[in-house]
Order: C-alpha cells, then sequence, then structure tokens
C-alpha cells in the first residue's frame, strides 16, 4: 500500500510538471519575439585596432579611434590615440589627440597629451600640449611645448 501511495504521488508531480511546460509553452508562443541587435554599434574608443607584436606594417594609417602598436610600423598614422607597447616599434610620423609610448618612437609626432612610460626609447621631433615622463625613459630630439604661456 505505501508502493501504491508513494507511486500515485510521483505521477502527480509528474502531472503538474507537465502541466507547467504546456502553461510556459502558450504563454511564450503568444509573447512578441525578443529583440536581437544584429549589428551592436560599438564605440571606437572601447575596441582599439591592434598591431600585434611579428606584424610589420608599411604605409599611412588615419582613422578615427585607437591604435595599439606592439608590432614594427614604419609611415605615418592619424589617429585619436596611440599606444607603442613595449615590444612596438615606430618609425614615421603621427598625429594624435593622445600618445602612450612604452616602447621605441623615432620621426616626428604632433599631439595634445603625451607619455613616456619607463622602457620607452623616443627620438625625433615631438610637439606637444602636456607631458608625463617618467624615469627610466631616453629622449633624444627637440620637445615643443605648444601650450600657450598666460
Amino acid at each position: 500500500m505505501f508502493n501504491k501511495l508513494k507511486q500515485t504521488k510521483v505521477n502527480q508531480n509528474s502531472q503538474q510538471d507537465q502541466d507547467q511546460v504546456e502553461s510556459v509553452s502558450k504563454k511564450t508562443a503568444n509573447a512578441a519575439p525578443a529583440s536581437v541587435a544584429v549589428n551592436p554599434v560599438v564605440d571606437a574608443a572601447l575596441k582599439p585596432s591592434i598591431i600585434s607584436e611579428g606584424a610589420v606594417f608599411d604605409g599611412n594609417l588615419t582613422f578615427n579611434g585607437v591604435l595599439h602598436l606592439d608590432g614594427k610600423y614604419t609611415g605615418n598614422i592619424k589617429a585619436d590615440k596611440i599606444t607603442i607597447g613595449k615590444n612596438g616599434s615606430f618609425n614615421g610620423s603621427f598625429e594624435a589627440d593622445a600618445v602612450i609610448v612604452f616602447g621605441e618612437l623615432k620621426g616626428d609626432v604632433v599631439c595634445r597629451d603625451l607619455t613616456l612610460n619607463a622602457g620607452s626609447n623616443v627620438c625625433g621631433n615631438i610637439s606637444y600640449f602636456s607631458i608625463k615622463v617618467q624615469p627610466g625613459s631616453t629622449v633624444s630630439g627637440e620637445l615643443i611645448c605648444t601650450q600657450k604661456s598666460q
């Protein structure tokens, strides 16, 4: 008798589970489909373009956004922000709002904010509005502050 009672209770639970599944199925069948973004807009500042270590690039590059350079680049760049990683090497000229250097930079640079980190090696003509130079960085060339005196 105990087995028969237990089996009846299990059957009742199975029926309740099935009723719940059918109820949910009916509700979702009548619901409006969820909107899915096929091509979401991604802020360029959040998703940098990367030239990885081992890559070699020769040429000109102009775009709105961020460039992270760990490879070797020869040419001209115009971008919002450029970071030269510790394994990165740049030879040429570029223009950017912000420049952060950990690696090697040779050439002419025009920027608003310049940060030279420990281990960076910079050689060239650099025009900047504000500059931060960490101990352990090497700088040779002309540094031109474009900040207006008051």
